[in-house]
């Protein structure tokens, strides 16, 4: 048997030498192991921040510790306790409306974006620019200037309504109603700008031969979108889904930046219960089995839709 790629010579009498397959050998498991060498890296920082804090939090879940003292052992009594926490099951529903709204939202407003951009209507450089810069900018500055903005009183936002004749606008931060689709409104504003730039890629590797097919055959923009665009970059579609479905599950910032989940808990998501039950109760045990529960969460979610969605590239 000879390793693939390297033909050892023969000696008299139709042997392999023993030195020749020895190096043919150690030659070929050299190169086998260059991918792992250069994959080394990344595997060791991801076994570094992501696999051991995994295995710390779900050790931590079955204890209950302050922080200070020595860790008692309870098993999942974490877990049975959220089985029954009214508070968790609220913050699990208001999760789950952010994550509904704000992954919805930035996906058709970027899509509907990149189809404008992509038809080079009036003014596209501006929008391409001014909708991608709010991407750039931290998820706190961004809640700390929204929450300044919608604050009640005489601010910006209620000035520009009262040149429209609404003399008394909502409390928009201070309403349980108003808070979490407010959040979910500046949500989709700071992050429509990301699947507008990965749809705008897809769009470009569409051959302009179909899109001036299109045009010769009298399809109007709306057509062309619907029966040509949009299948054909179904597959990165269904990955930016995913994707804004998976940073939705997990928001903290925004929200704790513009009203610490409140007020009262309207707009509580598990983000912000994990902080207040670790950080601001000294319950680690019991913020550690939350941890478990939104990584159990997002890993079952992405399990499921990769395996009934199965996002498929096409050849044009």
């Amino acid at each position: 048997m000879t390793a693939k790629g390297l033909e050892p010579t023969r000696v008299r009498g139709g042997r392999w030498s023993p030195r020749t397959l020895t190096r043919s050998v150690v030659a070929s498991a050299r190169r086998s192991m260059v991918p792992y060498l250069f994959m080394a890296p990344a595997l060791a920082l991801m076994a570094v921040f992501v696999l051991y804090p995994l295995f710390r939090s779900i050790q931590l879940s079955l204890y209950s510790w302050d922080g200070l003292g020595e860790p008692v052992f309870i098993g999942v009594r974490n877990f049975q306790r959220l089985a029954v926490d009214p508070q968790f099951s609220l913050t699990l529903r208001h999760t789950i409306a952010f994550t509904v709204g704000a992954a919805l939202g930035t996906v058709v407003i970027g899509l509907v974006l990149a189809v404008a951009i992509a038809s080079r209507v009036r003014g596209w450089r501006v929008f391409k620019i001014t909708w991608f810069i709010p991407v750039m900018v931290s998820m706190t500055v961004t809640g700390v200037l929204w929450s300044q903005l919608l604050a009640s009183g005489d601010t910006p936002i209620n000035s520009i309504l009262g040149l429209f004749g609404v003399s008394d606008p909502p409390d928009w931060l201070g309403n349980a109603d108003t808070t979490l689709p407010v959040i979910i409104l500046v949500t989709i504003w700071q992050f429509s700008g990301f699947p507008m730039i990965i749809f705008l890629a897809a769009m470009e590797n569409i051959p302009r031969e179909l899109e001036e097919s299109a045009v010769i055959e009298g399809a109007s923009l709306w057509q062309r979108t619907r029966s040509l665009t949009i299948p054909l970059i179904k597959p990165v579609i269904a990955i930016v889904v995913l994707l804004q479905i998976i940073f939705s599950l997990k928001v903290f910032d925004i929200v704790w930046a513009m009203t610490q989940g409140g007020p009262g808990d309207s707009s509580l998501v598990l983000g912000v219960y994990l902080y207040r039950q670790g950080f601001m109760f000294e319950r680690f045990g019991y913020a550690s089995a939350i941890a478990v529960v939104m990584a159990a969460l997002i890993i079952v979610f992405t399990l499921g839709y990769l395996r009934f969605v199965r996002p498929a590239s096409y050849e044009y």
